[in-house]
């Protein structure tokens, strides 16, 4: 790899794409009056395989002259056009995709290399009309089919615990149980696999599946940077050894939630310790205090203003503190900040700076997480939820990562504008979001439902997941049964083809999570971390006027009441411990 990178800046590096990129509306309209076909590429600032297209393919002369003269070159930012990305990706980045001149596609793929691109683009251009119409339509039923297979999963049934029991055998099948995660490579961190075997083991007592988590999560930590700090995105190996070294804001979020969560069951300091590196990796390198908000990523390359490609990550993320200094100096770049700011992703990462004062007591850590939160709410709150990124766009998951904020916001502070917001964006999902045809949460306009989890895209599945979990605490927090019924509705209509995410959303019905009610006067910001650090994952607090002492609930009955706050934490426990029984 390292000769390869010699050869490419010795021979190339002058070189800059001569390809002029449309954007999506513009090359739409290009293509349709000029007949001609087009060749999409869904990159991202952070993505290390980008890089070496735009340094390799989108260099050869053969390839540019090609695209040049008989195709609409199209360009799309993965991070700034979720919609597009989620409609056309094909996997992974970068996706590379040849469309007729309406938009369908012809062929989709990831990277491919200089020699295979000039025969993928002279193969289509030997087709005549008839031909590239018939492999349209044939593309486009493929699509219709997987629609419709995916709206007969999606019927109302019962959730069961038989079928949280089939995801779990299902797991074990895949699972590698040398490394952790599935066997395969590449390997990509994801948390609803850790969160789905924490509450198994939680709730059915399953000992084997503790082990699997723990050495899952050990996999895990080995894509933690020694140096910085921060998770790496995947790993190229089944080992977990070798790290594609991009770092996005939304897998510090995440992983630093889950291992926090993990910690609370384990109390095994490294899952803490692993945390709070991914958290202050974030604050370091991420975050900018005059704006208040997180940049997107960092990415996986040193690449100059052209793009060229100066060290790799392979190179650079290998050496220690003080080489990586000298070699920034030296090249005159750092990997690459991609200074973006998408508000759901803030919004994620303020609930983890709030879970690290949740253990920690760290006071920088709730004073950033309410300027994040706040900053989002001023700048990103309309009628029709949370918007996207400062160039607007409205999804779901911006909208389901701020409310699962907004109510950790309520615990951590006792504020009740985070709660009262936290109602207004419930109500904005059930009016813009909410699907009476499939009967789930969806993005307001189809472009594509994502059917698959991207790596750094959670599919609509886990986001359904997600929201209910939170809907489902703000249900006993306001005493709205209506909310309760609301998200009974959508985890009755989550697919149940061995789904992880299912799994967590039936986990949420049968075993709902508990809310820990207290008297408003005594609220206090330690007694909520008491509180919380017990099972941030599973368990809620709520400040009641009406309540007298202690009371912890879940949304079907009220496990205990007492008048002893220092009753409470064991309490909560023997609430919890209370599932294995049910």
């Amino acid at each position: 790899m390292r000769a390869f990178f010699i050869f490419l800046m010795l021979f190339n590096v002058c070189l800059s794409s001569e390809i002029k990129w449309f954007s999506y509306e513009d090359g739409i309209k290009k293509a349709r009056s000029e007949k001609k076909l087009i060749l999409l590429d869904i990159y991202a600032h952070w993505c290390h395989w980008c890089n070496v297209m735009e340094n390799t393919t989108y260099r050869d002369q053969k390839v540019v002259t090609l695209i040049s003269q008989y195709f609409v070159p199209i360009r799309v930012d993965a991070e700034e056009r979720p919609d597009l990305n989620k409609k056309y990706n094909q996997g992974g980045l970068p996706t590379t995709v040849i469309m007729d001149n309406e938009g369908e596609i012809l062929w989709g793929g990831i990277y491919v290399s200089p020699e295979d691109m000039e025969k993928l683009l002279s193969y289509f251009l030997s087709l005549d009309e008839k031909q590239i119409k018939k492999i349209a339509e044939l593309n486009k039923k493929k699509q219709e089919k997987a629609y419709k297979r995916f709206f007969k999963k999606i019927k109302p049934k019962e959730p069961s615990k038989k079928y949280i029991k089939k995801v779990f055998r299902s797991i074990k099948i895949r699972f590698d149980s040398e490394n952790g995660g599935f066997y395969g490579a590449p390997k990509f961190p994801k948390e609803e696999l850790l969160h789905f075997l924490l509450l198994y083991w939680k709730f059915l007592g399953d000992e084997e599946a503790k082990k699997m988590m723990i050495k899952t999560a050990q996999g895990y930590m080995k894509l933690i940077d020694p140096v910085e700090g921060g998770i790496y995105r995947y790993s190229v190996n089944q080992y977990w050894t070798q790290p594609h070294y991009e770092k996005l804001l939304k897998d510090q979020s995440d992983l630093s939630l889950t291992f926090f969560d993990i910690y609370s069951q384990t109390g095994d300091e490294r899952f803490f310790k692993s945390a709070l590196s991914l958290i202050n990796f974030s604050i370091n390198k991420l975050y900018d205090r005059n704006r208040k908000l997180f940049y997107n990523s960092q990415g996986a390359d040193i690449v100059d203003d052209e793009g060229t490609i100066l060290m790799t990550g392979e190179e650079f993320f290998e050496l220690g503190r003080e080489e990586r200094k000298k070699a920034v100096k030296k090249l005159g770049y750092p990997p690459k900040l991609e200074k973006s700011f998408y508000y759901g992703n803030n919004a994620l990462i303020s609930k983890s700076l709030f879970y690290a004062y949740i253990f920690t007591g760290e006071k920088k850590y709730l004073n950033t997480a309410k300027d994040v939160l706040d900053t989002v709410l001023e700048k990103a709150f309309s009628q029709r939820g949370v918007i996207y990124s400062e160039n607007g766009g409205y999804y779901l998951s911006e909208n389901v990562y701020t409310l699962e904020a907004l109510i950790t916001a309520y615990q951590m502070t006792g504020n009740k504008k985070y709660l009262k917001k936290s109602i207004d964006l419930l109500r904005i999902l059930q009016r813009y979001y909410y699907s009476k045809k499939l009967g789930i949460l969806t993005d307001p306009e189809d472009t594509g439902i994502s059917l698959k989890r991207i790596s750094f895209i959670d599919d609509i599945i886990l986001l359904n997941v997600r929201a209910v979990k939170s809907i489902y605490a703000l249900s006993v927090m306001t005493k709205n049964l209506k909310y309760q019924s609301f998200a009974d509705s959508i985890i009755k209509h989550l697919p149940t083809n061995v789904n992880i995410s299912s799994g967590i959303g039936f986990f949420v019905y049968l075993y709902p999570p508990v809310v820990v009610h207290v008297k408003e006067k005594n609220k206090s910001a330690d007694l909520v971390r008491k509180i919380l650090k017990i099972f941030p994952y599973w368990t809620s607090v709520h400040f009641d006027k009406s309540e007298n002492g202690y009371s912890i609930c879940n949304s079907q009955l009220c496990f205990f009441r007492t008048d002893n706050l220092e009753q409470v934490p064991k309490l909560l426990k023997e609430a919890l411990e209370s599932y294995k029984n049910m």
